[in-house]
């Protein structure tokens, strides 16, 4: 018997429309990279690094805590740590994709979820809820996003070398105000509060505890990530 379910595509028309779609924050994006290329100016990353570190990694946050605890030579294993507690939000991001991208081929899911980011995954959501089918959405934002980032993050780079102390013009805020104006487009909704609140107090803690390093990120980001993940409805 013929299924009346709509199957879901993956068409260049889908990443044209994501493209238009997520246009204004690509500008945003590129804000956030300047202000990582400026950082990692600052740290000693030469425009090659820090241009190649955001198109390999393309992950604002990550970056910048690395570029916040970055020392020479990096403590690798560390960085990786971070970087993982950070983003294992992604793990959720992607199951919440399964349904839309499951009848893809292999290569073209992956595809889309190499291009997810917080931002263009709620917007992908959103339309996904109002009967989008097309999948390619998801790489096209993605893609104007990632442009923004790396392009944001050499001019960044090349503008911070011009600059003696890049912390009298309040550089050193870059990454607390970047994720401060990350925050409402991951807001969850007071149902949904209770991981961020978990992170919140088991980083505060761990920083009692541990006042030298970014253990209290680290413990925070996966004890909030396993909260989340557990009690997700």
């Amino acid at each position: 018997m013929k299924s009346d379910t709509p199957s879901v595509i993956f068409t260049w028309d889908g990443v044209r429309r994501g493209a238009r779609m997520c246009m204004p924050l690509a500008f945003a994006s590129f804000f956030g990279g300047l202000g990582f290329g400026i950082l990692a100016g600052d740290t000693g990353l030469s425009l090659a690094q820090a241009m190649g570190m955001s198109a390999l990694v393309f992950a604002g946050a990550s970056q910048m805590v690395a570029m916040d605890v970055w020392t020479f030579p990096p403590a690798v294993l560390g960085l990786a740590i971070a970087a993982f507690a950070i983003n294992i939000r992604h793990v959720v991001m992607g199951a919440a994709l399964r349904p839309w991208l499951r009848g893809l081929p292999l290569l073209r899911s992956h595809a889309a979820l190499l291009m997810m980011t917080d931002a263009n995954w709620a917007q992908a959501m959103a339309v996904r809820r109002k009967g989008e089918l097309d999948a390619a959405i998801l790489v096209g934002s993605g893609l104007v996003m990632w442009l923004g980032w790396v392009s944001g993050t050499g001019v960044g780079q090349a503008a911070g070398n011009l600059i003696a102390d890049p912390k009298t013009f309040g550089v050193d805020m870059i990454v607390p105000a970047f994720f401060a104006l990350t925050l409402p487009s991951l807001w969850p909704g007071v149902r949904h509060l209770h991981p961020w609140v978990v992170a919140a107090a088991v980083a505060v803690v761990v920083h009692a505890l541990l006042p030298h390093g970014t253990w209290h990120v680290v413990a925070g980001g996966l004890v909030g990530a396993a909260v989340g993940g557990l009690s997700r409805e």
